[in-house]
């Protein structure tokens, strides 16, 4: 994170502190704010960056102009997914939001492809600060720094100063990325309004969006369709190939998918870890059926997560680490299995 910004918040804390349970709730019912620290983000520039990444990225880059974002992605040979994130265009650059422990990974991996291309990749998460803004106002407060939100999903709003980009969420959700000074500015504005939350509760949100962000926890372990990414326009079978996209595309249009990825709710105190294994009542000594994509307290009762689990397990009672774990019930996800 940004020192400077870091020292700014620190400075600007209320006295008052939230558990994880509070937050999440105020997510849920209320206007909150969260810095967005989870996340880092990479910018890809040069005359031939969007070939490049139509070459690598799982959805079909050409689709992106300055007024929408897209959720996107990359793997490896194996069509298993390095990193997937959204993307947007400002200023004729293309902008990356993925999880901080994936930003060196994944910069080193497509610098392995660039080749002899006019493309430059860098980390930029210092210059730009993320913000997250949400609830029924988030519309109204943020067009005091951008005139005229757009409301629709995917959607990017932006001036000489703001970027906002409107996530899937029960309530409008944006992301914001701004400099410093005009960061300064719109949290004081807005934190006298909105709950200030920790930036796990936008995890939360995400997880209740059905948004499975990975991160290095899981980076590399599934096709993009083992995460739903092709059920929420993660994934474009028409654009021509790109890396991996050989076993992506047979999957699609030959294979049978074995894997889904599910909201969940784990019946425990104790906060379970991404990447932690699920096992099922009926598998073999040892055998796991399925792993935590990003997990967060429910304000209720337990810890609800996105996994990805063996879709012929879903009908068995599952479990947390092995067969003596806490228990695991499967919760809707505001989208169909059904693809597009």
């Amino acid at each position: 994170m940004n020192s400077d910004w870091n020292e700014y918040l620190q400075s600007t804390a209320p006295q008052e502190t939230h558990d994880a349970a509070t937050d999440n709730q105020m997510a849920d019912t209320s206007d909150i704010i969260c810095n967005l620290s989870q996340f880092g983000l990479i910018v890809i520039a040069g005359d031939d960056a969007a070939a490049f990444m139509q070459g690598q990225f799982t959805n079909d880059v050409d689709l992106i102009d300055e007024n929408t974002s897209q959720l996107n992605g990359f793997c490896n040979k194996k069509g298993r997914m390095i990193a997937n994130f959204k993307v947007f265009k400002y200023q004729g650059n293309y902008f990356l939001s993925v999880k901080n422990d994936l930003i060196e990974k994944s910069i080193q991996h497509l610098q392995n492809y660039v080749l002899r291309s006019h493309v430059g990749i860098q980390d930029v998460t210092e210059q730009l600060i993320h913000i997250g803004v949400s609830g029924d106002n988030a519309v109204s407060q943020l067009s005091e720094f951008i005139k005229d939100i757009n409301t629709e999903l995917d959607s990017l709003s932006y001036n000489d100063d703001f970027i906002a980009m409107c996530v899937a969420g029960e309530k409008p959700r944006y992301e914001v990325f701004c400099s410093l000074e005009h960061a300064k500015t719109l949290w004081d504005k807005i934190s006298q309004q909105n709950t200030v939350v920790d930036s796990s509760a936008w995890d939360y949100l995400n997880i209740q969006a059905g948004l499975p962000l990975i991160d290095a926890s899981t980076s590399g372990e599934f096709v993009p369709q083992m995460t739903n990414m092709e059920l929420i326009n993660g994934v474009s079978f028409t654009k021509g190939c790109f890396t991996g996209q050989e076993i992506i595309a047979r999957m699609h249009y030959l294979g049978k998918l074995k894997k889904r990825c599910y909201k969940i709710n784990i019946e425990t105190d104790n906060k379970p870890n991404n990447g932690d294994k699920l096992f099922a009542e009926n598998a073999r000594a040892g055998q796991n059926t399925g792993a935590i994509i990003q997990v967060e307290k429910n304000p209720d009762s337990g810890y609800d997560a996105l996994a990805v689990i063996q879709i012929a397990d879903t009908d068995a009672q599952l479990f947390l680490n092995d067969a003596d774990g806490p228990k695991i019930t499967l919760k809707e996800l505001p989208y169909s299995f059904e693809a597009k």
